[in-house]
């Protein structure tokens, strides 16, 4: 009798237990929270929005990288196409074109028109998981960025000090593969932390579908002293302030974004097809959540 109490006795403990478990399980999966995204379903030839992004403009002297295009404020250069994605063309110029002249007079390196934007001074990143669905352009020189710049703060004053994360990079004369990269102090420029992605590691793609057929999701996971990148949901790299070492892990800071299509420069070897007339680069959406509770949007 007493040893059926005991048995009956621990099996009703078991059952409790059991029953907690999974309560307490679901009780601590932390579910992220979306923070801010960005779609683009105006009608066609709708500039972005100013409350975002601005624009960074001219030809900055090559941008510090041999690069050929001249960066525009115009709806040609960037906006809505009317199908739900922002368009990035870059559009070569012509120095007999009157309308040109004004760029192809001065700038004898610009051989192309296209833009770039920036949140800087609008809306910052710290940690968190950014993404973006993209389809790249293709054809040598052509140079498609999707990527985050350091806030100079007290401790850096900026490039490479206060960091840069190239989310995708992609080469035109190359549209098999994107490239995603850490620069700071000590592992900068063409000595970047780099991590590059293949067309066949995704699913159903043998290697013969370029990333230029489509759009693809790139997405960086940001976490303190922790970055990792992915493309459609497949791991590219990462590193870590581990990694880094002895180099210091200069991004556990503010960041803002920027979107560019540049032509030419020493990125895709200093080579820029001229005979392209134009190439675009698209953006459906971006999004930006936190990840694994760690996330902050700062608004300016």
């Amino acid at each position: 009798m007493r040893t059926s109490v005991k048995i009956l006795a621990v099996l009703g403990t078991l059952s409790l237990i059991w029953a907690a478990v999974p309560v307490t399980a679901n009780a601590t999966v932390a579910k992220d929270k979306i923070l801010w995204t960005q779609s683009f379903n105006e009608k066609a030839g709708t500039m972005v929005s100013n409350k975002i992004f601005s624009y960074d403009t001219g030809n900055g002297m090559g941008w510090g990288n041999n690069e050929q295009e001249y960066y525009t404020n115009k709806a040609a250069n960037i906006s809505s196409d009317g199908k739900g994605n922002l368009v990035i063309k870059a559009i070569k110029l012509n120095p007999d074109n009157p309308k040109d002249q004004s760029i192809t007079n001065w700038c004898g390196a610009c051989v192309f028109s296209s833009a770039k934007v920036t949140t800087r001074g609008k809306l910052g990143f710290k940690y968190g998981s950014l993404s973006a669905r993209i389809q790249i352009p293709t054809g040598t020189g052509m140079w498609p960025a999707f990527w985050l710049l350091g806030v100079p703060r007290k401790t850096c004053d900026g490039w490479p000090s206060c960091g840069e994360i190239d989310i995708m990079e992609a080469r035109g004369s190359d549209p098999f593969h994107s490239v995603s990269t850490l620069h700071g102090p000590g592992y900068s420029g063409g000595g970047g932390l780099t991590h590059y992605f293949s067309a066949g590691d995704i699913p159903n793609n043998n290697g013969d579908i370029p990333l230029s057929d489509g759009f693809h999701i790139y997405r960086v996971d940001w976490l303190p002293n922790s970055i990792k990148f992915y493309v459609d949901n497949q791991l590219v790299g990462g590193e870590t302030k581990t990694t880094v070492s002895p180099n210091s892990w200069v991004f556990n800071a503010e960041f803002y974004l920027i979107l560019n299509l540049a032509t030419g420069g020493d990125f895709d070897g200093g080579a820029l097809d001229d005979t392209i007339q134009s190439a675009s680069l698209k953006i459906d959406w971006l999004k930006y959540t936190t990840f694994k509770g760690q996330g902050t949007l700062i608004k300016h």
